[in-house]
């Protein structure tokens, strides 16, 4: 419609046009446009003789179209009924006599399949009580498996009606199968534990057991297949161990069980009652005892019944570390009943986690028992004694630093030689092995969230360290001095960037920030910047010290008659001036002490640090404050090149390098006098004849390097030999 109205209003103005004299004929348009329709309108009209033919039969033939389609859907409206008045009498058919019929049928299937597994369950209990008495044992164990399966069996009764909605006749199966569970474990367990009598087990010489015994240890490997194939039914969790709410240990099979009977009565008779051999400060006895056990046993477990549990399609089961567990059990039950009693002795609870500790790694490292697996670890690490633990670990270190800061000669060096260079402190070494050791005794706890307990501790520690150290240093009285603390903070730092990039710390760093953080630095980068920037602090102030104190030797140097000094006689040798002799000989003092007093790379920082403050000293406290004769430019220059940077040479390989100014102002000053009067005219005319890079070339064409050309012709300038154009 948009578009027609466009052509309309096109029309117009093409009539009409842009000028205002032509509105006129607007008028004689209307009646133009009213007269197209009229006739327009005529022409549509049917009855009228003067409308074409061919509208008449298009609209007659429309009309005739419509009536046929009401004719035809009146049809379809009736059809429907009918059909629908036929659906519903059908359903009503299906629903009074098929479905009746069907419904019966399903009841009959389901009541046949009930009775099928009702006599199946007959069939095989008849078959058990055939089978039981005579000498086919698989057999009976096959008859077993059709009952309540094993571990890669579905077809079996106990699975069949896992989703059937039969409870009696579940409860009934449940029933037959757990009755012929407990005679079977009881036939099979007494086979077993007979054998067992007859190698004499537990044994402590499995080498003469497998020669003497063969046949014996053979029938022990079969009825061991036979228990591993023999699986109780129901739940599997229904087996697990619950010791304490958080402490629950996962089943062990019965062939293992019962090989861990006999040990399970010894520890039972010594370390429980009142026994002498139960003591709450022993408990590196009980651990002993099961570690003994255990080596003495178990490659014999393994190399004896592996094979039977493979046979019982056990291929996950590790019989030997489930063994090991079973013995690792018993001190899991004991501790939980002595722990509580232990905790309120910190000395006993001390010695405790030392013990269990020790025998948590002695299993790992000899018997490769897994950090996942139930220990003893786990009693100590419940939460109302891990925080004991924390407050324990705290209180001791705490002691034990104050004891290390004051007590014996806590900042002599350490001893050994190889490690003289780093100038060890004794109390800093030892509360890095007051860390370490930290670190070694939870290092191996199962729990992240336990290791970073403990990391925090140690972390609390070093910064109470620091804060100790700076009080010792500030203290009026009997004050630490510079060197020493310099020397601990040095040895920290270098041992603190060590352990971040250790793989421990970097576990640690993860379970922090997460495995995927962009974030790349270590667990103690705050607590080395600390130190790091307490470093800087205290060499700065050491190096203002030591100049401090050359500065005070320097006056009469300083004030020498440099202007009035004759030249030099070829023919005698150059001396130091005597007036810089009290000042070079605290300057040798200085540097001799804090070489012996320092660390290597602190003390290679603390001489660059006096080296520069010297060199700026020499230039803006003496040389631009002096007038230089001849004969007082070649003594300054041998004092300084001879005297100066040979005593600094004894520490560093170029000693120019560290006194560049000063190295410079040497060559100006005994420059020639026509090359120095030269050299001061260029530098003069500079504003109108040189740019800076022109200068700064023919500075370092006569080996001036670190001086600007202002600088330089303010040296230039203390020659009583040029004369400044």
């Amino acid at each position: 419609m948009q578009g027609d109205y466009s052509k309309i209003i096109a029309k117009i103005n093409r009539q009409i046009g842009s000028d205002v004299k032509n509105l006129s004929k607007a008028q004689g348009l209307i009646e133009t446009f009213k007269q197209d329709f009229t006739d327009t309108a005529l022409k549509l009209m049917v009855n009228d003789d003067t409308v074409s033919s061919k509208i008449k039969t298009a609209i007659r033939t429309g009309r005739s179209i419509c009536e046929t389609i009401d004719v035809q859907q009146e049809k379809v409206n009736n059809f429907h009924l009918r059909l629908e008045e036929q659906l519903n009498e059908n359903e009503n058919i299906l629903d009074s006599t098929v479905m009746g019929s069907l419904g019966k049928i399903r009841k009959l299937e389901h009541l046949y399949e009930y009775f099928k597994v009702l006599k199946d369950i007959s069939d095989i209990s008849d078959g058990l009580k055939e089978h039981l008495s005579g000498k086919d044992e698989q057999k009976t164990i096959s008859y077993y498996l059709l009952l309540c399966g094993g571990l890669n069996s579905s077809d079996n009764i106990i699975d069949r009606l896992q989703y059937v909605e039969a409870v009696h006749l579940k409860s009934y199966a449940a029933e037959t199968a757990t009755y012929w569970y407990d005679v079977l474990i009881d036939k099979y367990s007494r086979e077993f534990e007979g054998l067992l009598k007859i190698i004499k087990w537990p044994i402590t010489s499995p080498n003469e057991v497998n020669n003497t015994h063969r046949d014996v240890i053979t029938k022990l490997g079969v009825i061991a297949e036979y228990l591993f194939l023999i699986k109780p039914p129901g739940d599997a969790n229904d087996s697990y161990v619950k010791i304490t709410p958080s402490i629950i240990c996962p089943p062990i099979s019965t062939p293992i069980q019962l090989l861990l009977k006999p040990y399970r009565q010894r520890f039972l008779y010594h370390f429980t009652g009142t026994r002498q051999t139960n003591r709450l400060d022993k408990p590196e006895w009980f651990y002993t005892q099961v570690l003994s056990w255990a080596k003495e046993s178990n490659l014999f477990v393994s190399q004896t019944f592996q094979a039977a549990a493979l046979l019982a399609y056990q291929e996950n089961l590790n019989v030997r570390l489930e063994f090991i567990r079973g013995l690792v059990q018993l001190t899991i039950e004991k501790l939980c009943n002595d722990i509580e009693q232990i905790a309120e002795d910190e000395h006993l609870f001390a010695h405790l986690i030392d013990e269990t500790l020790s025998f948590e790694q002695e299993l790992k490292d000899t018997l490769g028992y897994p950090s996942t697996y139930m220990s003893a670890i786990s009693v100590i690490t419940q939460p109302q004694y891990i925080m004991k633990w924390l407050s324990a670990e705290e209180k001791f270190s705490t002691s034990k630093m104050d004891t290390m800061l004051t007590i014996g000669s806590p900042w002599e060096f350490i001893d050994p030689i190889n490690l003289e260079e780093l100038k060890i402190p004794r109390c800093a070494d030892h509360f890095i092995r007051l860390l370490d050791a930290i670190k070694e005794r939870y290092c191996n706890l199962p729990q992240p969230r336990h290791q970073l307990q403990f990391l925090n501790l140690q972390l609390e520690l070093i910064d109470n360290f620091r804060r100790r150290m700076a009080q010792l240093h500030s203290s009026s009285v009997n004050g630490v001095s510079t060197t020493k603390i310099l020397n601990a903070i040095n040895y920290l730092i270098s041992v603190l960037r060590e352990w971040g990039e250790q793989v421990h710390y970097l576990h640690l760093h993860g379970a922090i920030h997460g495995t995927n953080s962009e974030e790349i630095s270590l667990v103690f980068d705050q607590y080395i910047d600390e130190f790091d920037h307490w470093q800087r602090q205290l060499i700065s102030e050491l190096a203002a010290k030591a100049v401090n104190n050359i500065k005070a030797k320097s006056l009469p140097y300083r004030h020498d008659n440099w202007i009035t000094m004759p030249t030099h006689n070829l023919r005698e040798p150059l001396l130091l001036s005597i007036s810089a002799s009290e000042m070079f000989q605290v300057m040798v003092s200085i540097l001799h002490n804090l070489e012996t007093e320092l660390a290597s790379n602190i003390f290679d920082i603390t001489i660059r640090m006096i080296a520069k403050q010297i060199d700026s000293f020499f230039i803006y406290s003496m040389i631009l404050n002096t007038k230089f004769s001849s004969g007082g430019t070649i003594q300054f220059q041998f004092d300084m090149t001879r005297n100066l940077f040979a005593l600094f040479g004894q520490y560093v390989r170029r000693p120019e390098l560290l006194f560049k100014k000063v190295h410079d102002a040497c060559i100006l000053l005994t420059l020639p006098s026509g090359s120095a009067i030269l050299l001061q005219q260029t530098l003069n005319n500079c504003d109108n004849t040189k740019n800076e890079e022109e200068l700064t070339a023919t500075l370092k064409e006569i080996g001036v390097n670190n001086l600007d050309h202002s600088l330089a012709l303010d040296i230039l300038d203390r020659r009583n030999d040029t004369t400044i154009q």
